[in-house]
């Protein structure tokens, strides 16, 4: 979790981080896998005290990871802390995207079946619990609605629930049905941009509530695929219009909603999450003793498909990547990693090249921005299996697209391409 100030008034935007608390979803005594919704709340008002202390603020956009969901009650009151997407809850999941059917679930909403998605957690969620909300709203509105009171949706963030209609850019009643979820239960959905009430005085605006909506914003160029590299890496790349094609479906090709507008063409890669989750395991706390190690160990040129939904929770994900490469029990921490970066560059790579074509669409790069594009082991190995040019974006991508949202709201910029203007290029890493 960051708490962000970003000065639009220079070129490029400076970012100084103010507050950074690292946190990840916890068991509660049932079992169930929530997050730490008090302590992240606690955190916040402390990163926006510092931030106001360090002189005038603007505008507040708050983005967050998608998917998950609080429930609140008629008085605004969060009923219980929210769930993890990685909690097993919809481990049955297949069953519902039969019921609906798996092309016409992907025809209305452009989003592929994952555990994770909205839809699906709301189908497995307790119906006794979920009576007795009166708003089912996702993560960053979640936020939006405690400094605030005002309880909304906003496009990217509804864009990952599974329940958007991408034709008509709004609840799909059919999928509200599909999962005996009443429709006024979700709020009603506004643009990045909306004012949305204040904190101490100061405006609160919509911006893209999905991080990698707000990342791809402040990282991404036309003309390139894209990687938004943190706990997942998300691959895609930018166009105008969705792609719901037969073709689409079966590459596992999701339509995002784009934080001003557009398409979003990506899928969800497992990213910085499998070398985390080692670490967790390991209780191996130095990372970059760890990233030197792997770096220095030889590649096992065994590359596994991160792809896969084995990949999203399990108990011991060295035990994972061991099993998936066929490494044996010998394996070294650093070969372990060595083989999950690898596997990460390998999975990007194929991607990029599944991407459909025509139309305007060929690629001359790749862009990879976020935290974990600082990883020149990560980035080295995706050069290595791709002939396209690799080149490296901000690293505070999604603070920076959070911010240019703001700055078009407030009338700094007139629209995304004079904002997206001011950022400055950066250099090809070969």
């Amino acid at each position: 979790m960051r708490i962000c100030r970003v000065a639009l008034g220079e070129d490029p935007p400076r970012v100084d981080v103010v507050h950074r608390v690292a946190h990840a979803p916890q068991r509660d005594p049932a079992g169930v896998m929530r997050w730490q919704w008090h302590r992240l709340l606690t955190e916040l008002s402390v990163g926006l005290e510092r931030a106001l202390a360090d002189g005038p603020v603007a505008s507040i956009g708050i983005d967050t990871w998608g998917v998950d969901y609080g429930l609140l009650d008629a008085r605004g009151e969060l009923l219980e802390p929210p769930i993890s997407y990685r909690d097993p809850r919809t481990r049955g999941y297949r069953a519902v995207v039969e019921r609906i059917g798996t092309r016409r679930l992907y025809e209305l909403t452009g989003i592929q079946p994952l555990p994770l998605n909205t839809i699906f957690q709301l189908a497995a969620h307790d119906r006794a619990q979920l009576a007795r909300a009166a708003h089912v709203v996702m993560l960053p509105e979640l936020v939006v609605a405690h400094l605030t009171g005002e309880v909304v949706a906003e496009a990217t963030s509804a864009g990952t629930t599974g329940l958007l209609d991408l034709t008509t850019g709004d609840w799909s009643s059919e999928l509200c049905d599909a999962i005996a979820l009443p429709r006024a239960r979700l709020p009603g959905i506004c643009p990045a941009g909306t004012p949305v009430g204040s904190w101490r005085s100061v405006p609160v605006h919509l911006v893209g509530g999905h991080d990698t909506a707000s990342a791809v914003l402040g990282g991404a160029r036309p003309g390139e695929a894209f990687v938004s590299a943190g706990t997942w890496l998300l691959v895609g790349r930018e166009q105008s219009l969705p792609d719901t094609s037969v073709d689409a479906q079966v590459a596992g090709f999701t339509n995002e909603q784009g934080a001003l507008g557009g398409i979003r063409l990506l899928r969800n890669v497992a990213g910085w999450w499998l070398v985390e989750e080692c670490r967790r395991t390991w209780a191996d706390t130095d990372l970059d003793r760890l990233l030197a190690d792997a770096a220095a160990a030889p590649t096992t040129r065994v590359h596994v498909d991160v792809t896969d939904e084995r990949f999203l929770a399990p108990s011991d994900m060295s035990h994972e990547l061991r099993d998936a490469a066929g490494l044996d029990a010998t394996a070294s921490r650093a070969t372990i990693v060595r083989t999950a970066i690898d596997s990460m560059a390998a999975t990007t790579a194929k991607v990029v090249q599944s991407l459909p074509t025509g139309d305007g669409h060929e690629l001359c790069g790749i862009r990879v921005f976020g935290g974990g594009s600082r990883s020149s082991l990560y980035r080295d190995a995706l050069q290595h299996h791709t002939t396209l040019p690799v080149s490296l974006g901000p690293v505070e991508a999604t603070a920076i697209g959070n911010a240019l949202v703001q700055g078009i709201a407030l009338g700094v910029f007139s629209d995304a391409p004079a904002a997206r203007a001011t950022l400055a290029d950066q250099q090809e890493v070969t």
